[in-house]
């Protein structure tokens, strides 16, 4: 391993100290104000890093007090969330989740470092920290049952948008057990991070049969998409793509919008026997998505209410029946409520694909026969972005514009005029594109008064046929002939036939850049059975979709102006590997099936229904989706961010005692719940003990034992360079499980003597350092006891965000760990010690 290193700008410490000056809170009533001493402090600059991979992609390229993401081939040495002492002057310092959330933090790698400080005493010590190495946390064996960042990896590094750990502590036999804030789970590792079991879950002890779950468990689908989309934005990525994060696209009754009423078909209460939950309205996250980097373009809205209504919640595209529609939604919008329209508009009045990516679904199916030219061209005479269409595969390898692995009979007619019904279909697989443009006019109309088939209505259609010698003019063209037909489009009003109209110059920029959304039409419900396998296939294999489809892009030099989407991932994961630079968008769709598929109204299963008696969806690629498990069935009562900050392990290590950082929704306010894990049986036994919080605390930071009943808690609020800010350390004793934790005050981490001003010198405008020493930070997440009367206390810089000790510079906090002399012996020394 190649050695750390550090930026010079904050290695080192200024010879300008500055002492603070300011009052301190008071402590707790009662108590009065200990007399803590400062015995030793190592400072590790903040602008430490280690190897990479490249980091911080989420946190834009802005400066962050004066840090500039993102950090290209490392990772910063931050954010230590526990600490474990080896015995040997080194110490495992363990890194949260990253950078504070789910969504920034997907390429945050899960790291403990060992480290060894060089502590700055009295009179000896430079006060540095040297970090020795580093080893992740990882999945190889695939204990986890979920999808993560590196899902398809062989070493599956785990990353802070799969955990945020916070509290570890090392089991008699050498194993690490650490306690994380998404689940709240529990995580049990061997000595150097290879996860060695499912992560285990949280009884729920007061609704039996629940779980404790947060607002980011992985097993409700309200926390799931984020990780899908994570797991194969990474695949992209291994392969080269580093260009265009691939694109959610969902049902949209499904996006998270606060609007009960946006149920459609059964999805909300399936029919009695169906064997299928209610589903829930609110899922998907639009906020959430688009902080963790993926455009959401949901699908299908032909209203202009709900259109409205989605592009205030700020969704990136719409994908509609009727472009006529949302060209007057894009035209009518006013995004910034000045009370003008028109700011989704460039000058010239066409839409701006990076405010608004407006798709015309099938080409435009409520105006004209789907996914056929003429479609394609009342999409570009409504000035959409992006036409979108579905693809399949004919019998010599072609791509094929069809919605259906049949030509379906309520779409289309035979060309010499014999009669064709739904016993007659045949498989678009079966012919060739000759035989398919020859043998079928797909004009139908089936879809009410404004769809139409007037081929005066499509008049660049007529003039391409006479030029290319399409069968006909609602023939099933080839993905070539759509790319030709819009080539053909710009000239035709540029200096063809309709270079004269009066819109002609704006019409033909807008299909010089124009998009195109090409979906595999695959259906492995019916294709392929529970584990993949192939057995009444009515389509090409997913790699031949691949393929076809993204050569025939290639092939045409659009690969940035093309993007392949699908509801089977397998194929998109394959395009992935073969054609980088194509986009891919993950359809997320339920349309249940029901057991009893007599019931009207019912679809295939979509892509996230489990298979009849299985548990997994072969549409996803093996990717875990917890199918219609929402807070309906399973509601969120642990606080985001209230999970395990703290977890003590008992001093004969044979129980881990998890300690929630916030009090649980419904619960007994300003109380804060310690359970009991049985290591042998990897259990709960459902032990608990109350720990009140001072009123003026936000937030728990760690918990350790040093006895079979005593221990240490630290508390704080959520200021930040604040010296009358609230920091503690209390010394808390545990009585009978149930009972209210007893505590008193150990120390008050902004009322620390330094008499031989060992914190000194600082930068200027530094705060807490002098005579009367400080732990401003916001966040001070560890404490470790070296003796009856020495405690160590480090605290999580949260890199680069922080600024609790460099007020006057604005600079990132550095990570501190201090050593403190109590005024007074604990009441017990920690066994072994």
């Amino acid at each position: 391993m190649r050695l750390l290193r550090r930026r010079s700008s904050l290695l080192a410490l200024t010879l300008c100290a500055l002492c603070a000056a300011a009052t301190l809170a008071g402590t707790a009533e009662g108590q009065t104000t200990p007399d803590v001493r400062l015995e030793a402090r190592a400072v590790l600059p903040a602008l430490t890093f280690s190897p990479g991979p490249t980091s911080g992609r989420q946190l834009g390229t802005a400066p962050i007090n004066g840090v500039t993401p993102p950090f290209e081939d490392e990772q910063p040495v931050q954010g230590f969330s526990a600490v474990l002492d080896n015995g040997d002057g080194t110490f495992l310092a363990m890194a949260d989740n990253g950078y504070g959330t789910i969504e920034n933090s997907a390429d945050f790698n899960l790291r403990i470092y060992t480290i060894r400080p060089n502590f700055k005493r009295a009179f000896r010590g430079n006060g540095r920290i040297d970090v020795l190495g580093f080893f992740q946390l990882h999945d190889p064996d695939r204990r986890i049952p979920f999808a993560i960042t590196n899902h398809f990896t062989t070493r599956r590094v785990l990353t802070g948008a799969d955990f945020d750990i916070e509290s570890i502590q090392r089991a008699p036999d050498g194993t690490l057990w650490i306690g994380e804030e998404f689940g709240p789970f529990v995580l049990h590792t061997d000595a150097r991070g290879r996860v060695l079991e499912a992560p285990i879950a949280l009884p729920d002890f007061d609704n039996p049969g629940r779980e404790i779950r947060s607002p980011q468990n992985p097993y409700n689908e309200e926390a799931t998409a984020i990780r899908i989309m994570n797991a194969v934005r990474e695949h992209a990525r291994r392969f080269g793509n580093e260009r265009a994060a691939p694109v959610f696209s969902p049902f949209h009754v499904m996006l998270a919008d606060a609007d009960p009423a946006t149920f459609v078909d059964s999805r909300e209460a399936p029919p009695t026997g169906s064997g299928v939950a209610r589903a829930s309205s609110e899922v998907y996250n639009v906020a959430s998505l688009k902080a963790a980097g993926y455009p959401i373009v949901p699908y299908t809205i032909n209203d202009k209410p709900r259109m409205l209504q989605l592009l205030r919640l700020g969704v990136d595209g719409i994908i509609s029946d009727r472009p006529d529609l949302l060209r007057e939604v894009a035209q009518e919008f006013d995004a910034n409520g000045d009370g003008r329209p028109g700011d989704l508009l460039l000058p010239d009045g066409r839409i701006d694909i990076t405010k608004l990516d407006a798709q015309s679904h099938r080409g435009g199916r409520n105006l004209r026969p789907e996914n056929t030219l003429p479609a394609a061209e009342v999409a570009l005479a409504n000035l959409m972005t992006t036409i979108e269409g579905d693809v399949g595969i004919t019998r010599d390898g072609v791509p094929i514009m069809s919605h259906d692995p049949y030509v379906e009979s309520q779409k289309c007619r035979r060309a010499d005029g014999r009669p064709y019904g739904p016993a007659d279909e045949v498989l678009i697989r079966n012919l060739t594109a000759d035989e398919l443009q020859s043998q079928f006019i797909c004009d139908k109309l089936f879809r009410g008064p404004t769809q139409i088939n007037d081929l005066a209505a499509s008049p660049v259609t007529v003039a391409y046929r006479a030029s290319s010698g399409l069968w006909h003019e609602y023939s099933l063209p080839t993905v070539q002939q759509l790319f030709d037909f819009v080539d053909f489009y710009v000239n035709y009003y540029r200096t063809g036939a309709g270079r004269t109209a009066p819109d002609a110059d704006r019409l033909a920029r807008n299909a010089e850049a124009v998009r195109f959304n090409l979906e595999t039409k695959l259906n492995p419900r019916t294709d392929a059975d529970e584990n993949g396998n192939v057995y009444a296939s009515r389509t090409v294999s997913p790699q031949d979709f691949a393929s076809k489809l993204a050569g025939t892009i290639a092939l045409n030099n659009m690969q940035r102006r093309a993007d392949i989407q699908s509801f089977d991932f397998r194929t998109l994961l394959l395009v992935q590997e073969q054609f980088p630079a194509i986009r891919t968008v993950y359809l997320f769709g339920d349309f249940p099936r029901f057991i009893d598929t007599s019931v009207p109204g019912t679809d295939d299963g979509t892509n996230l229904q489990p298979q009849p008696g299985g548990t997994t969806t072969p549409w996803l690629a093996g990717l875990y989706y917890p199918y219609r498990t929402t807070v309906l069935t399973h509601p969120f009562r642990a606080q985001r961010s209230g999970g395990f900050e703290g977890m003590a392990i008992t001093t004969d290590g044979r129980r881990l005692l998890p300690l929630l950082e916030l009090p649980l929704v419904g619960g007994e306010a300003g109380t804060l719940l310690i359970h009991e894990l049985d290591i042998a049986s990897r259990s709960y036994t459902g032990g608990r003990y109350r720990y009140r919080i001072d009123p003026r605390g936000t937030a728990i930071g760690d918990f350790t034992m040093f006895s079979p009943t005593r221990g240490l808690i630290i508390e704080r609020d959520g200021s930040q360079g604040d010296l009358n800010g609230f920091k503690a350390i209390y010394e808390v004793e545990l009585g009978a499980p149930g009972s209210v934790v007893q505590k008193t005050l150990l120390v008050d981490l902004l009322r620390i003597q330094d008499p031989r001003r060992i914190s000194e010198p600082g930068l200027p405008g530094d705060v807490g350092l002098g005579r009367l020493f400080a732990f401003p930070f916001t966040t001070i997440e560890s404490v470790i006891i070296f003796d009856r009367r020495r405690i160590g206390v480090l605290n999580d810089n949260n890199f680069p965000f922080s600024v609790g000790r460099h007020v006057g510079s604005g600079r990132p906090d550095d990570n501190e760990f201090i050593i403190l002399r109590l005024d007074r012996p604990l009441a017990l020394a920690r066994s072994g010690r």
